[in-house]
């Protein structure tokens, strides 16, 4: 006949497996940020490592022998420990998730020295009976001080749930349910096993409460990566979009019919460009994979190929290319060369000069497109935001050069000046 205590430890075995799957998938999973990347996979180990010694306990319980002695204290001991570090990892889990970068964990450092103070209780209970003894039969039996193990482990979550409460807005509801049910749980489990004396354990409920706090996580990164996905989709749609704009493709094949009459040649090579810049947009629809600084130029090479035959001695073209092999995502400098052609070079009463510079800055490769142009006041264009100065294909290559490669764009303009665009593409990546 199965016995209460082997009911308990196929459990708590099962439970080892989940906690240790969930710990290589909350691994795989997380994002780079290096301390802070450590913290649920460490919950989900420490939290296998807690359930391995409760089964040992219960699988030593009453075992007379010496080895049966020992195994009983040690996996007794290391219970009690592990119990006190999960709650300080869940600490840390929820730092992680709710503080800024270099705000103090405050919260952590209280949590720690709490959970020091109950393994230090765990440590003088090995040489007196304090929190815990063993009878003659090798049984484990509670002590006069026990209630301060609880003590601890109250005070330490009682801090989790003032953490959570005040942080509540950085998780998403279903997320801030599953949390509170998992700190509740060992509270949950006194009342329980004061009614139900010996059937409950707090590290099954426990375990149950985590698996239920992973489900809703793994749920909510699924449905944000559909979301994102669906956002990419629409992103890639809108730049195609916002590239071949229709007065752009009208002036170009109204240019190259005027060039089959005049110039054979230079109409064979414009619709030459024109079908290589066409791809160059087709494919940011179905490509993902970001391209290098010489690819993104010759396609922005072609776009002004075309603007030249159209606008002729009014358009004069500089390059000076000093920094380059680094990768950036597909069609991202084009618009702000677009912008620089269509809004400030055009408009200018006998045109000008746009040049595109490269360089490699302290900390980031640096990217300067400057036209001499109309320019625009900054002033009434923070008033205007639908200015045609910030066009959608503006908007939608600072998302992705920031979103893909930590970049940024800085404009400064001067109205009758012309304007210069900064775009900025750090060395390091990462999220520190």
């Amino acid at each position: 006949m199965v016995g209460n205590w082997q009911i308990h430890v196929a459990f708590e075995v099962w439970g080892v497996f989940f906690c240790l799957m969930a710990a290589v998938i909350a691994w795989i999973a997380s994002e780079k940020k290096q301390h802070r990347r450590m913290w649920l996979p460490g919950l989900f180990l420490t939290q296998a490592l807690a359930l391995i010694f409760d089964s040992l306990a219960w699988i030593f319980h009453g075992n007379e022998s010496s080895l049966g002695s020992f195994m009983i204290r040690m996996s007794i001991a290391g219970a009690f420990v592990l119990n006190y570090l999960l709650i300080t990892v869940l600490i840390g889990c929820l730092c992680a998730s709710v503080k800024k970068e270099g705000e103090p964990w405050v919260e952590l450092w209280i949590g720690g020295a709490i959970s020091v103070a109950g393994i230090a209780l765990v440590v003088l209970t090995q040489f007196a009976p304090i929190l815990y003894r063993f009878d003659a039969t090798n049984h484990y039996v509670q002590a006069n001080w026990y209630p301060l193990a609880y003590l601890v482990g109250f005070i330490d979550i009682a801090l989790e749930l003032v953490l959570l409460t005040k942080y509540r807005r950085c998780f998403a509801p279903l997320k801030q349910i599953a949390l509170y049910i998992y700190l509740l749980t060992p509270f949950l489990v006194l009342v329980l096993q004061r009614l139900f004396t010996g059937t409950l354990s707090v590290q099954i409920l426990s375990t149950i409460s985590l698996m239920c706090l992973f489900t809703t996580d793994m749920y909510l990164q699924t449905k944000q990566l559909v979301k994102q996905e669906r956002e990419l989709s629409d992103m890639k749609i809108q730049v195609v979009l916002a590239q071949i704009k229709p007065h752009f493709m009208y002036n170009v094949l109204n240019t190259i019919s005027y060039l089959c009459d005049e110039d054979a040649q230079a109409a064979k090579k414009a619709l030459h460009d024109f079908s290589k810049y066409l791809r160059g947009n087709l494919n940011s629809l179905t490509s993902r994979a970001p391209v290098t600084l010489d690819q993104e130029l010759n396609l922005i090479a072609q776009y002004l190929s075309l603007e030249k035959l159209r606008m002729g001695e009014e358009l004069n073209i500089v390059y000076d290319i000093n920094d380059n092999g680094y990768m950036l995502p597909m069609m991202t400098i084009e618009p702000f060369v677009e912008n620089a052609v269509a809004h400030g070079l055009e408009k200018a009463e006998d045109g000008g000069t746009l040049s595109i510079r490269t360089r490699a800055g302290e900390h980031a490769h640096e990217i300067v497109i400057e036209d001499d142009g109309v320019g625009f006041d900054p002033d009434e264009h923070k008033t205007n935001k639908t200015g045609e100065h910030e066009s959608i294909g503006i908007e939608i290559a600072r998302k992705r050069l920031w979103s893909t490669c930590k970049g940024t764009v800085t404009i400064h303009s001067q109205k009758g000046m012309g304007t210069t665009v900064l775009i900025q593409i750090p060395y390091d990546q990462s999220d520190e």
